[in-house]
């Protein structure tokens, strides 16, 4: 009961702080982040994300911790739909900001999207291009969406991806304003790749000590994901596959007379 109340706010708890995330930007008046796209491409863009770093960490987990009979292939296989659902979201709000500075014709938003693609970062925006739009596109492919190596590759792309997307977003909006005089590029400090390695450490040393002293998965969902994957499920289905047609019919007509 309590799972399903944490699952029922969780829906509305993504939607409203993407959504009010968003709100920041997009009511400011710096060109490419004034835009009312931005509050539903912030939560897809979350989901995106989010499902991506789960597949990291998840995959990592699966193989350490011997937890293929309880994190099974077609579990991937469902996040992958996510994520290439999500993925082509994201890329849908790409191509209308880039539509909306072009049909606009405010030559602000025009040349911080034209400084964007053929500046001097313009290796950030195709390579968030690239791994946020192209490279999940891959997922249509059966084969490759239960793939589990290929699958740990990708959610690492798209990570990278979304990491070139906030660089975008905040960077090439920013180290060219309304005057050209204050224009610069931009070059992080040491203090600011500090902070940057900071939250990885601190993030993993939490989610190592919780995957050490907590249970990774559900207590409550391993009964039911052990009817279709459990080694004893397993091991009972190969034996009825053993028997013939006679031997089984005449089993269960004993099982069901007794």
């Amino acid at each position: 009961a309590l799972s399903l109340v944490l699952a029922g706010l969780s829906t509305p708890l993504v939607l409203s702080v993407h959504t009010i995330v968003s709100f920041d930007f997009a009511t400011s008046v710096i060109p490419g982040w004034h835009t009312t796209i931005f509050p539903p491409y912030f939560v897809a863009g979350a989901i995106f994300s989010g499902f991506a770093m789960v597949q990291t960490l998840l995959i990592i987990c699966r193989r350490i911790m011997g937890l293929e009979d309880y994190i099974t292939v077609g579990h991937i296989e469902a996040m992958n739909k996510v994520i290439v659902l999500t993925g082509s979201i994201v890329g849908v709000a790409y191509l209308t900001e880039l539509f909306m500075a072009w049909y606009s014709q405010v030559i602000y938003e025009q040349a911080a999207f034209q400084w964007r693609i053929m500046g001097p970062y313009w290796w950030s925006y195709w390579a968030m291009m690239t791994c946020n739009v192209v490279s999940p596109q891959l997922f249509w492919f059966k084969k490759l969406r239960r793939n589990v190596p290929f699958t740990f590759i990708m959610s690492i792309v798209v990570n990278i991806g979304m990491w070139f997307e906030r660089f975008v977003i905040i960077v090439t909006s920013l180290y060219r304003d309304y005057l050209p005089s204050s224009w610069t590029y931009y070059s992080p400090t040491w203090p600011e790749v500090g902070f940057y390695l900071g939250t990885f450490g601190l993030f993993f040393t939490c989610f190592f000590l919780f995957a050490k002293y907590f249970p990774v998965i559900a207590i409550a969902e391993i009964k039911f994901v052990l009817k279709t994957s459990g080694e004893s499920y397993k091991r009972k289905m190969a034996q009825i596959d053993e028997k013939t047609t006679e031997e089984f019919v005449h089993e269960q007509a004993d099982a069901h007379h007794h």
